[in-house]
């Protein structure tokens, strides 16, 4: 196999025939057709399945396995280009789930950047698991995550922690929010780890939610543009909800739920130093992300 065999495949693959792929690589259609033919004989797979009279392609079994090895390749290549020609001196992905990087750390990484121009960056958002999984597979660098994972390879630090308020959108009136008064079918519920569980099921007597569950606060915001929705999430995801319109942030006085941010990546990773320490260097952004003033909390409970 080459590179022009493997980029021929893909182009087919993307553009969904061979005559527009023949365009996007300024070559024709028949060296296109030629270099999968080859390709196909090197593998001695049929990777696309050929009907007469039928323009757009269809891939085979062996076609559709393939084509996740190419796009492997083609990224290696790519990777190689680079080292190649020497474009950084090196390259930092971080992953984080979705409240983490746009609510608490996205100034953070911003200053990091300013900080450490000569370096490559790839910030990404992933589910917390699958943050652990890419780190063991080496195709992240550090991770930000809230659910807990045994794993031998992995430093786990504890990084932050961060109160949880409710926040509702409904007309204020004299009577006091209560848990009990609560609508269970219209909360937005967000798992934010192991002890915030624990603290709702002590609460509302039941694990989960009635409601509605998302994975991203950009969908709990788009909620509660509508009444009476309410959910329990981090005060960083609240002052930014309240920076559009009038929201209740109250806290709880008792018993306060937080959720426990992680920082994890692999101990064997040499390469983190100065990253690690301009993201420490941070902490009065994040901490400040974390606070809320006596003027944004409506009530207490």
């Amino acid at each position: 196999m080459n590179s022009s065999e493997i980029e021929a495949f893909l182009a087919v693959v993307r553009s969904g025939n061979i005559s527009k792929a023949s365009k996007q690589l300024f070559i024709s259609q028949s060296t296109i057709s030629q270099r999968i033919k080859t390709l196909e004989t090197k593998l001695d797979v049929r990777l696309i399945e050929r009907s007469k009279g039928i323009t757009s392609i269809k891939l085979s079994n062996e076609g559709e396995k393939f084509y996740k090895i190419a796009l492997q390749w083609e990224q290696l290549m790519t990777d190689s280009k680079m080292l190649k020609q020497k474009q950084y001196v090196q390259n930092i992905s971080i992953a984080g789930v979705d409240s983490i990087v746009n609510f608490v750390l996205n100034d953070v990484f911003r200053n990091i950047v300013k900080e450490n121009p000569s370096i490559s960056y790839f910030f990404r958002t992933h589910q917390s698991d699958e943050i652990y999984t890419l780190i063991e597979e080496n195709s992240v660098d550090i991770g930000f995550i809230l659910q807990e994972r045994v794993s031998e390879s992995i430093i786990k630090e504890e990084f932050f922690r961060e109160e949880l308020v409710l926040v509702l959108n409904r007309e204020r009136d004299e009577s006091l929010v209560s848990l009990e008064s609560l609508d269970a079918t219209k909360e937005l519920y967000i798992n934010w780890g192991h002890m915030f569980t624990l603290w709702h099921e002590k609460n509302f007597g039941y694990a989960g939610t009635l409601g509605v569950e998302v994975h991203t606060g950009v969908l709990i915001n788009e909620f509660l543009k509508t009444e009476d929705y309410w959910a329990i999430i981090p005060v960083s995801m609240a002052k930014e909800f309240t920076k559009e319109r009038n929201l209740q942030i109250i806290r709880f006085n008792k018993n306060k739920p937080i959720r426990i941010c992680y920082l994890i990546y692999d101990k064997n990773n040499r390469n983190l130093e100065d990253i690690y320490s301009s993201i420490l260097r941070n902490n009065d952004l994040i901490n400040d992300k974390l606070k809320l003033a006596t003027d944004e909390i409506t009530e207490e409970i």
